[in-house]
C-alpha cells in the first residue's frame, strides 16, 4: 500500500515537473510585433552581438562569436563551415549611425589564444580621463575550463591588449560578468556541470538550485556570494554601485540584491517576468533596466540548435525602477524573428535602443517613444 503511494507520489511529482517545463518552452503563447521606432540591423557583425557594455560617451564594447559545450553537433557543424571566430567589436553610436569595428588583440600570454577564443558575457571598468578602460570578458575557450579574460583598450590604435587570465574551481559555466575595480568583479554561473552536454541539459530542465554568484578581488580570490540559484544568467550593477540585479532564465525573474561593502550580497526583492531573461544593462542617469529577452523558449531552442534554420522572437524590456527596485515593467520591442532572432541584451543610448542577440546579428532603433 505505502509503496503504491509512493510510487504514485513521484509520477506525480515528475508529471508535475514536466508539465511545467512544456508550459515556461511558450507552446502557447502569441505576441504581436511592434518596434518603437523605425529599426536597421548594423552591418559588420555576422554571428551574434551576445553581448555589449557601454562608456557614457557611447562607445559600446560588443562580444560576437559565442560557443559552448551545451550547443548542439548540429551548431558545431554550423559555427566551423562558416568559420565563425570570437571577436571583440566597438561600435561608437551616434545619430547618424555606424559601423562596428573589429578590434585587434595583442597578446604575450601563451595561454590566451585567439583561435579559441569563445566571449560572451562582458563589462567595462571605465578611464574616462585617458580612454584606457579596462575590459573583463567570459571566454569558453573549446575543451578548457571556463575563464575570464582581462584587457586593456589603447584608445590611440583601437586595439585591445590582453593582461591577464582569470580561472578557479569557482568559475563553473560562466556567463556573465560585472566589473566592480580594475582587478576586481562578480560572474555568474548559469550552470555547474561545464563538461558533459548530457548533463548539463539535465540540470538546466531539472532546474536544479546548482546556480551561482561568485566575487573576485586580487586580495582574497574567489569565493561563492550568492549560491542555491537557478540559471542564473545576466548580472548588473546600478549606477550609484548600492543595487546588484540577478536574472534568473529559467525561472524568469529578476532579484534585487543590496551590496554591501564586503560585496556580500542580501536579497531586496523577486521580480516575475514571465519571460525568460538572458542579459542587459542599467540607464546609469534613470536607473532603469533594459533587458534582452526570450518570450518563446521552445523558438530559441531550435535556433541554437540550427541557426540557419529557425528563427526565433526577440524582446526588449524596460524595468522602472524607483530607489533601486523594480516597480514596472514595459515591453519595449517585440520582432517575431524577422528582423533579429534570439534578442540577448539591449540598452537605450542618445535617443537609440540597441539589441543584440546570441547568435544573429546588432540593430538599432530610432526611439520615437517616451521613455
Amino acid at each position: 500500500m505505502y509503496r503504491k503511494i509512493a510510487a504514485v507520489s513521484i509520477i506525480l511529482f515528475a508529471l508535475q515537473h514536466i508539465i511545467r517545463i512544456i508550459y515556461s518552452l511558450g507552446y502557447h503563447l502569441q505576441f504581436y510585433q511592434h518596434y518603437p521606432g523605425a529599426c536597421y540591423e548594423v552591418n559588420g557583425i555576422d554571428f551574434g552581438a551576445g553581448d555589449f557594455d557601454i562608456t557614457q560617451d557611447g562607445m559600446t564594447f560588443i562580444t560576437s562569436g559565442w560557443n559552448m559545450n551545451l550547443f548542439s553537433d548540429s551548431f558545431q557543424d554550423y559555427y566551423h563551415k562558416n568559420d565563425i571566430t570570437g571577436a571583440i567589436y566597438l561600435l561608437r553610436v551616434s545619430g547618424n549611425g555606424s559601423t562596428p569595428m573589429k578590434l585587434n588583440i595583442i597578446s604575450s600570454d601563451a595561454l590566451f589564444k585567439l583561435d579559441s577564443f569563445r566571449p560572451r558575457g562582458i563589462s567595462v571598468y571605465p578611464n574616462m580621463s585617458t580612454g584606457k578602460h579596462i575590459l573583463f570578458v567570459v571566454n569558453h575557450p573549446p575543451k578548457e575550463v571556463n575563464r575570464v579574460e582581462k584587457f586593456e583598450f589603447d584608445p590611440l590604435n583601437s586595439v585591445l591588449h590582453h593582461i591577464k587570465s582569470y580561472s578557479s574551481d569557482k568559475l563553473r559555466l560562466v556567463y556573465d560578468i560585472q566589473a566592480l575595480g580594475e582587478d576586481s568583479f562578480y560572474a555568474t554561473n548559469i550552470l555547474y556541470e561545464n563538461k558533459v552536454r548530457f548533463f548539463m541539459i539535465l540540470e538546466l530542465f531539472s532546474l536544479m538550485p546548482w546556480s551561482s554568484v561568485v566575487h573576485y578581488k586580487e586580495e582574497t580570490g574567489f569565493h561563492d556570494v550568492l549560491t542555491g540559484l537557478t540559471s542564473t544568467s545576466g548580472i548588473f550593477l546600478s549606477g550609484c554601485g548600492t543595487y546588484v540585479y540577478v536574472l534568473l532564465c529559467m525561472s524568469s525573474e529578476v532579484r534585487v540584491y543590496t551590496r554591501h561593502k564586503d560585496h556580500t550580497l542580501v536579497l531586496q526583492q523577486v521580480y516575475p517576468l514571465l519571460s525568460h531573461p538572458d542579459n542587459g544593462l542599467v540607464d546609469p542617469v534613470t536607473g532603469d533596466l533594459y533587458i534582452g529577452t526570450h518570450p518563446i523558449a521552445y523558438q530559441f531552442i531550435n535556433h541554437l540548435d540550427r541557426p540557419n534554420k529557425f528563427k526565433a522572437a526577440s524582446q526588449v524590456l524596460q524595468l522602472r525602477t524607483k530607489d533601486g527596485l523594480i516597480v514596472a515593467v514595459t515591453e519595449l520591442f517585440y520582432d517575431d524573428g524577422d528582423l533579429i532572432s534570439g534578442s540577448s541584451t539591449a540598452v537605450v543610448y542618445n535617443k537609440s535602443l540597441i539589441v543584440g542577440s546570441t547568435v544573429d546579428k546588432l540593430i538599432l532603433c530610432q526611439l520615437n517613444i517616451p521613455v
